[in-house]
């Protein structure tokens, strides 16, 4: 078989289920995207050694063992959801910086939504939110089991729209995942981050602005549609964060932008990305926009 010319996915192992969750997830995606896949475990054992003076002989041995050892699991995983162009890579360093430097020749990142150790939730996190803001692609962000439930081909996928510069690049990214996926796509489009009572501001001409965000969704949706997906638009005064996380739970996917008005008005990593990493119930897409090199 030839070598795929196509950029590899990567994705971040750890020995966590979390983790095995992330390389099935990236598994897919390369046989759907005809790519290699790359995976990529860091020993971190500058951290895992600290305060051990001197260290036990053998500990770095050890810990090298262990990794393989997550590798090979990791690869009998992949191949078990069809993956063939598979490399892998034992990194001596801190598993963020790994990836960032991993990312900028890659087609995709992803990763596990929470890892192994006494501290996973801020360790997988702070790893987690790393790579979303920092990669030189995009990154998923496996969270959830919906994705791989009997029923996930009819969930839809969920992309955050608001007609900024950036808008267009986190929709064809969203297309694309709905078609290789043959899945249907929402687009959503919050208008109002924290949307006051209407008694609060009777001279607010709700029903314009609502119509002037349907417009503007349309003509957004208009540049990439091709007939090949069932789009649903959405329109609806509310906070972006809530609106998606709400939409999570029924979602395949959700696709938003990281940075500026990539997706939403200020997402930059900020609360509606953070909510998002956190607490979404289903896989993350970020997209690497331009607004955010």
């Amino acid at each position: 078989m030839a070598e795929s010319t196509h950029p590899p996915i990567v994705a971040g192992v750890d020995g966590s289920a979390a983790a095995l969750d992330a390389v099935r997830w990236a598994a897919r995606a390369a046989v759907r995207r005809e790519a290699p896949l790359h995976l990529l475990h860091a020993a971190d054992f500058s951290s895992l050694l600290a305060g051990i003076l001197p260290p036990p002989e053998g500990m770095e041995e050890v810990l090298e063992r262990r990794g393989h050892r997550y590798l090979r699991v990791a690869r009998e995983l992949a191949v078990a959801q069809g993956a063939t162009e598979i490399t892998q890579q034992l990194d001596a360093g801190r598993p963020a910086p790994a990836l960032l430097e991993t990312s900028t020749a890659a087609g995709l990142v992803v990763v596990g939504s929470s890892g192994h150790g006494q501290l996973t939730t801020v360790l997988a996190g702070s790893v987690a939110a790393a790579v979303a803001a920092h990669a030189g692609c995009d990154t998923v962000i496996v969270r959830g089991d919906t994705w791989d439930e009997p029923g996930a081909a009819r969930r839809p996928i969920v992309v955050g729209v608001d007609g900024g510069s950036a808008s267009a690049q986190v929709l064809a990214a969203a297309f694309a995942e709905a078609r290789a996926l043959h899945a249907p796509l929402v687009a959503v489009h919050a208008w109002a981050d924290d949307p006051p009572r209407p008694e609060a501001d009777p001279h607010m001409d709700w029903q314009s602005l609502e119509i002037a965000g349907r417009k503007l969704l349309a003509e957004c949706i208009a540049e990439h549609e091709d007939g090949g997906v069932d789009v649903e638009q959405v329109v609806v005064r509310d906070h972006p964060r809530r609106e998606l996380l709400d939409r999570s739970d029924d979602a395949r996917l959700v696709v938003i932008g990281r940075r500026g008005r990539g997706g939403f008005p200020g997402l930059a990593l900020g609360s509606t990305g953070q909510a998002l990493l956190h607490h979404a119930a289903c896989p993350v897409l970020i997209v690497r926009t331009e607004s955010s090199t």
